[in-house]
């Protein structure tokens, strides 16, 4: 137990007791240290009373069959979600996806069924995508860049052609996947002009990192803000550190910018509505 001389005064005035009714849910990725779903998925449940915590998992790859199994077996544990690495990994392992994961090959937002079955979905797209309307950013009609096309980018390329952009300019150092996944979006948005590759950057109106630059100390930046026009919006999907690099330089430069938490606050209540907690 934490002494309380450790705790924030902030933590110390609301945390609240888990007892043995309290409902368990949480996120796993590798490493964990920067998830920000805890405080986030915490707050929002003590707002509305909610008997549940969110806790961080440090699950490492070699790991992760192992916990997938013992979630099972955890019959108050009512899921949990996936980030970096282990968004794809986890895939085949569950029981049963939705259609987006089957599309995008990833999930992140799993359910632990009654009976232990455990069900995936993903939500970093229309999470995303939410997050830009609050932030008063629309896509219907302009150019988009989107640098990255893992797990997350997959998810926020495809929530992103839903939008109806008037082009959407895709770039990633897996040319099979991003070959892949251009051609799936063209076919399904034919009313979208999907490009491979960022060939001029004062196009895009709207700039996207969906790659983990900017997650580490000493990464570079995923693409250099100075090259779009000055009106462009550069978006970001990581979260902590909450002024990455990227967004920093953009800021500089006096552009809109989107940080990365607008994607996770955009999918708090769906997370606990997948979950059965909203």
């Amino acid at each position: 137990m934490v002494p309380e001389s450790r705790l924030s005064p902030a933590l110390a005035d609301t945390r609240k007791p888990i007892q043995g009714s309290t409902i368990l849910t949480g996120t796993i990725a590798d490493p964990v240290a920067h998830v920000q779903a805890p405080e986030s998925m915490g707050a929002w449940f003590a707002e509305r009373g909610i008997d549940a915590v969110w806790l961080p998992f440090h699950v490492r790859p070699e790991g992760l069959a192992a916990f997938v199994e013992g979630a099972r077996a955890l019959v108050n544990l009512a899921g949990f979600t996936v980030t970096m690495p282990h968004k794809q990994a986890i895939v085949p392992l569950l029981d049963e996806v939705s259609p987006r994961v089957g599309r995008c090959g990833a999930a992140n937002l799993i359910r632990r069924e009654a009976d232990g079955r455990l069900v995936g979905d993903i939500a970093d797209g229309i999470g995303f995508v939410a997050g830009l309307r609050v932030s008063g950013v629309a896509i219907a009609g302009r150019t988009v860049g989107l640098m990255g096309a893992g797990g997350a980018g997959t998810a926020i390329a495809w929530a992103l052609a839903e939008e109806n952009p008037a082009v959407l300019a895709i770039a990633d150092l897996d040319g099979a996947r991003l070959d892949r996944l251009t051609a799936d979006i063209a076919a399904a948005f034919p009313n979208v002009s999907v490009s491979r590759g960022w060939p001029d950057l004062r196009a895009f109106d709207i700039a996207v990192n969906a790659t983990p630059c900017g997650l580490h100390a000493g990464d570079p930046l995923p693409f250099e803000p100075g090259g779009l026009r000055g009106d462009a919006t550069v978006v970001e999907i990581i979260m902590k550190p909450p002024v990455t690099p990227l967004l920093a330089r953009a800021t500089a430069l006096g552009m809109k910018v989107v940080p990365g938490q607008r994607m996770l606050d955009g999918q708090l209540a769906i997370y606990a509505e997948y979950l059965g907690l909203a």
